[in-house]
């Protein structure tokens, strides 16, 4: 496979740094992470994409190579700072990709500010608030406090929650290359937990009934953290979506690259000359 170049630079929005990277050529798809997540996410499946589509990649407040000030966070505060990494693109309208917490921006996003987006993909995610189906409590506790003395031992346990045993057992060079990549760039133990209180916080039930962009849900069918039925109640507030299940748990997407990203290339595609 070829690996694509990526740029990358820090973007100024209003008085916070956002890290961001691009690559690609084509109508743009937004890609947002999740929580204490960085562009790590969307290394192994994404070069398809980006050859039919420019790919702008940034890191959300409070996590990876972006600014993380220890304040308050919202779901709404890291849509505005999306939208100002669009306004310093002079991009209008694109299309979204969003997982896990960034399934809560971009839902958001799609919600709020219609006008710029087009198309919508929601991936591990939910309605948050009092509509989410929650985890069971030990996975909720290991969420909240991940296991381990060491980054790494905590890196692991989580990969426990995102991938299948069979993924972790002949996968071990992938794992240690997104471990290396995180231990680079580590998150403030504050700024995670900055981060869950803004994705607790949020409740897209009164705004998902305002989405009018073509959705696609994807969840993975065994995931411990964000279970599937999450994905059907999304579709039962969002008019025009539908649902695809792939095998896997929280992080199926990385287990299942060429799948997942030619169902994504082909939901996108149907409107990408719009």
């Amino acid at each position: 496979m070829i690996t694509r170049a990526r740029t990358g630079e820090h973007v100024l929005v209003g008085d916070v740094r956002l890290w961001v990277e691009r690559t690609g050529e084509g109508p743009t798809l937004l890609l947002v992470p999740g929580l204490g997540a960085g562009n790590w996410l969307w290394h192994g499946w994404t070069d398809t994409l980006a050859s039919r589509f420019a790919l702008l990649m940034p890191e959300l407040r409070g996590s990876a190579r972006s600014d993380k000030p220890d304040e308050t966070y919202t779901i709404e505060q890291f849509t505005r700072d999306v939208l100002g990494v669009l306004d310093y693109y002079e991009l209008q309208e694109v299309m979204v990709l969003g997982a896990s917490m960034g399934g809560f921006v971009a839902q958001c996003m799609a919600a709020l500010w219609p006008e710029r987006v087009s198309r919508l993909v929601l991936v591990s995610t939910s309605l948050g608030g009092l509509r989410q189906i929650g985890p069971a409590g030990e996975i909720l506790a290991r969420t909240i406090r991940p296991r381990g003395r060491t980054r790494r031992e905590r890196f692991d346990d989580g990969y426990v929650l995102g991938f299948s045993p069979g993924y972790l057992e002949k996968h071990h060079e992938r794992l240690d290359a997104i471990s290396e990549w995180r231990l680079a760039h580590p998150q403030p133990e504050w700024a995670y937990y900055r981060q869950i209180l803004a994705g607790w916080a949020y409740d897209a039930l009164a705004t998902a009934g305002r989405i009018t962009a073509p959705t696609l849900i994807c969840a993975g069918e065994s995931d411990p953290v964000v279970p599937v039925a999450n994905a059907h109640a999304l579709r039962d507030c969002i008019r025009d979506s539908r649902v695809l299940t792939f095998e896997g748990r929280h992080l199926f997407f990385l287990e299942h690259p060429t799948r997942f990203s030619k169902a994504i290339a082909e939901f996108l595609g149907d409107g990408a000359a719009g």
